[in-house]
Formats: structure tokens, sequence, C-alpha cells
């Protein structure tokens, strides 16, 4: 669906920017029994005891992120016993739990959590939250010695070794003694560590022989299979220990899945002070013929608002993002005529109200259930639709007209810059650049002025800054050049210009990023054999580009 739709935006706009993810799902739906995590809430504890917000990071962006290179995908190996009793073989790829804290840090929109020196040392204490909990608690409370300063194994060898039917260990040849078969076990333990899983992979085994024969090592079995998944990420994966083997300890249980939230409590809370308070959502739903159609809403402005996605367990942690459209809910699952949802609104650098409960009444007929949209202006399955849901959700646009995206309307010079200078997080502006068509102290000053300084945007050679001048193709390629040096990226990459008859139109500030731009096939020609470095982009075409450069970075 998403290709699908992509596909149609390079036909619409003949912007191109390739990636592989989508940062969002392909419509605002609930899905029956779903049981995945798409956002994960990284929390910090400060020094007066109040849970900051550091990040908020897509399950989506962590897979990207291990594609591209950026967590490691070092395979790992789990042997354990499952509680009736079995052998469970497991496999994961993923973050130890200080490789966790930096990438989250990472993560963060703002420079001073960015700056915190975050750690799990001594008595610190990091809680994980899975989505069928309705807290943090003691069970999963770990210090760094709990998880790290105890030797844990993956033994290879249980699966030989342990009798189902008997629920023991023992020689399947007659020759071991019982003592003999759990030290044999032992000696040939591998080394393993705790992990949060972005991938994995287990499956619970009665009988082996017939399935592997002699060869009782399943290492990196899953993997070379090529069925690791993210389904249950994050997922905490903790290796067995000696005592746990000796006594046969059902542990299983341990590596739990669907993680959530998770809460750094230091031993040395930090002096992070909040930005303030996340206002709870709230939540309007409408009813047209077997559904019912939910839009939230945050008094915060910029807030990030999930709901659960779950409707058959309304109960769950919200996880998925709310981007604008309307969460269709069948009406047969609530005869009732009221509709029960978790939903949470969130910020970096804030606190908030957590997880509310919301009992939805229908509040009248829904005008426009084909469409199930925030926009009237943008229909369910339209190319843009997922760009829209995106930046609005991330708040990197502003509506244009009540009730209205404004999909074709024309995107402007002062509409992208404040979109990037969103997209970076807001950072603070401590001086202002002096254009004369720009009002000192508004908010449209302070994204300019920070564009400015950081070299994304320049000025007009008039000294002027053109806010309300329409973009074009080639400031686009320009502005994202500048941005993604800014941010450190790759833009070495070279284009072929020679193919389009008018090449030689571009401007001369913008050529090196058009030629970057087409070389990391980010802008494509328009199909005629032309470029049109000058023509124009409506607000649609732009929040697709932002979308799919979201998810490319």
């Amino acid at each position: 669906m998403m290709f699908k739709k992509f596909v149609s935006a390079l036909l619409a706009g003949g912007l191109i920017i390739t990636s592989a993810f989508a940062a969002l799902p392909a419509s605002a739906k609930t899905i029956p029994a779903g049981q995945t995590v798409g956002t994960v809430l990284f929390y910090v504890t400060n020094s007066g005891g109040e849970e900051i917000l550091a990040s908020h990071i897509a399950v989506s962006e962590m897979e990207a992120d291990m594609k591209a290179g950026k967590i490691s995908t070092q395979n790992h190996n789990y042997s354990l016993l499952d509680r009736f009793v079995t052998t469970l073989h497991q496999e994961a790829q993923g973050f130890t739990v200080p490789e966790f804290i930096d990438y989250a840090k990472s993560k963060s929109s703002l420079a001073e959590i960015r700056a915190l020196p975050l750690s799990l040392s001594g008595n610190s204490v990091i809680r994980f939250w899975e989505i069928d909990q309705t807290g943090y608690d003691d069970l999963d409370t770990y210090t760094y010695d709990d998880l790290y300063g105890v030797k844990r194994y993956n033994f290879p060898l249980l699966y030989e070794y342990w009798d189902y039917a008997k629920q023991d260990y023992g020689d399947p040849a007659g020759k071991l003694t019982h003592e003999q078969v759990i030290d044999r076990i032992f000696e040939s333990g591998e080394p393993e560590i705790f992990i949060l899983s972005v991938r994995g992979f287990s499956q619970r085994y009665m009988v082996t022989d017939e399935k592997y024969g002699v060869d009782y090592n399943m290492e990196n079995y899953w993997q070379s299979k090529g069925v690791m998944d993210n389904e249950r990420t994050v997922r905490i994966m903790k290796p067995m220990t000696r005592e746990e083997l000796y006594n046969k300890t059902p542990t299983a249980s341990d590596t739990r899945y669907w993680v959530a939230n998770i809460c750094l409590n230091q031993e040395n809370a930090p002096d992070l002070a909040s930005l303030g308070a996340v206002a709870a959502p709230t939540a309007v739903m409408t009813e047209a013929g077997d559904n019912y159609y939910i839009r939230f809403s945050c008094a915060t402005n910029e807030a990030t608002i999930l709901y659960n996605h779950n409707f058959i367990s309304p109960s769950y942690t919200p996880t998925s993002l709310y981007g604008g459209s309307a969460v269709t809910v069948p009406k047969e699952h609530f005869p009732s005529g009221e509709v029960t949802m978790t939903a949470r609104a969130v910020k970096d650098g804030y606190s908030d109200a957590g997880v509310v409960t919301l009992k939805l009444k229908s509040a009248g007929v829904e005008q426009n259930p084909d469409t199930s949209v925030a926009y009237t202006d943008v229909t369910d399955g339209a190319w843009y639709a997922d760009a829209v849901a995106y930046v609005m959700g991330k708040g990197l646009f502003d509506v244009k007209r009540a009730g209205t995206f404004g999909t074709g309307d024309p995107m402007t010079r002062a509409m992208l810059a404040s979109a990037l200078y969103r997209l970076e997080g807001s950072p603070e502006v401590t001086e202002y650049a002096d254009f004369p068509d720009i009002t000192r102290g508004t908010p449209l000053s302070a994204a300019v002025s920070w564009a400015y300084s950081a070299g994304v945007v320049s000025g007009m050679s008039d000294g002027s800054f053109l806010p309300d001048g329409e973009i074009t193709r080639e400031q686009i390629a320009a502005m994202l050049y500048r941005y993604a040096n800014y941010k450190g990226a790759d833009t070495s990459v070279k284009g072929d210009l020679s193919a389009f008859t008018d090449a030689a139109g571009i401007s001369g500030y913008a050529t090196e990023a058009v030629v970057w731009a087409n070389g990391a096939k980010l802008i494509n020609g328009m199909g005629d054999g032309t470029l049109a470095p000058q023509g124009k982009s409506t607000r649609a075409q732009v929040a697709q580009v932002l979308f799919n450069y979201g998810d490319a970075r």
C-alpha cells in the first residue's frame, strides 16, 4: 500500500526521496487483538522525582537504523526452559541496556537532554513496562549488576539432554549419570548477555531429534532461516545462569516482550527541569454505518498523541502514533455503544498525565465516512494521505484553513523553514536574523533565524527573506542539502544531469545541491526530459518529501 502511494507521489510531484520504511501505518485503523508496539517511550527521573520524557522512538525507526548499521546486528542465542517444562531456543539482535540509553538519548529533540550524562550504574535502576501492564513493577526493575554482574550463558546441549516426558535432564544414550549430564550441559555453555531486542524469534521444542538429527546446537538457526522480525519489539532477552540450569528453573517468562515504556532512575538523578506538563488527550467519536470514528486532540501544542490500536484489549498501553486521521472502530465490538480506549499525550522534555482511559459515546453522525480523515481535502487512499498524517502528527505544518490541509496550495519558503525548524525540535534561538520582511519575536522569526544561523536558508539579494515566496524544486534541494550537511549526513554522492534539457537553467547557488539530490535519488526528472528546477511545489508534495526524508534519516 505504501509503495503504491509513494509511486503515485513521484508521478504527481516529480520529487523522489527513497525510503524502505513507513513512519506511520498506512491508515488509522485499530486491529482486533493487535499486539505490537508502535512507539517506545524513554523517560528519565529527575532530581525532583518527576518522570521526564527524554525521547519517543518508532519501532520502524529502530528497524531502519538497524538496516543502516546504526544498531548492532550481532546475533545472540538463548537457551531457556519454559514453565511447561520444555526447552526454548531464542535469537535476538539489538542493544545492551547502556547502548539503548545512549541511542534513546540521541533521539531526543532537545539538545539539553542529548547532553545529559545518563548511565546505568551503582544503585541506578532501569524499569520496563509492557503493553499489558498498568505501570512499572518490581519484577521488571533492574540494576546494572542484576543484568551484567552475573555470568549468563547459552547452553547448546540443553536440547539434546532434556527429557520432556520426565521433565528432567537425561542422557538418551544411557551412558552419563544425571549429574554428569548437567555438568556436560554447563561445560558447553557460551557466555551470553542481556539485551533489548529489535529483531528476534523463539520456538518451544518438546522433541528435537527428528527435527535436528544429531546436531542439537541451534546457534543462529532462526537468523539463517531469515525469520527474525520486530513483531515483539522491544523484548527483554535474559540468558540463563549456572544456578538456573542446575535447578531446572523455568526462565522463559523473564524474556518479556512488547516493552512500550522504559524509565531510567539514576542514583544521582539529573537536575533536568520539566518544560511543563502535557495535558491529557481528549477524543470525540462519531458514527456512520457499521463503524465509529475517533479523533484525538491535546491542548498542549505539538504534543504527540498515542492510542491503543487493540480494541479487543482496550486497557493495553497506547503505542500507535495518532497522525490526524480518524481511528476506525467496528461497532460490533462495542454493542453497548460505548468505546473504551487508552491514550497518552507526550512531548520531549515534558512530564505528562500518563495513560488515560477514555470512555466514548457517539457525538453525532460522521460527516466524511469514506475518507475517515481529519481534513476534507485529504481522501483516504490518496498518495499524500500518510504524508499529511505524518507532518501534522509531528506538528511540522500548520492547518491552512479550518477543516482542510490545503493539499494543492503552494508551499512557501517560510513554511519549509518552519517545518525543518520543528523537525529539529524547535531549538532555542538567542540571536535573530535581521530580515525586514520577518517580524522579530514571532514563531516564524525564530524558525527563520535558526535556519539562517544553521546555514539551511539564505536571504535574497535585496536583503529580504521573501517568506511568502512559492518554493521551487531547486530551493527544496538546496534546503535539504544544507540541512543534511548540518546534520552531518553524507552528501558526497554526485548525480549526472547531462540527460536533462534544462539542466543549464539551474541557479548557481543550487547547482551542487541539485547534483547531490539527483545522485542520491532525492530529485528526479519530470518524465519529459526536463528537471524543472524552477517548478513550484504544493503543500502535499512537500509533505510527501518530508515524510520520506524523515524515513531516510
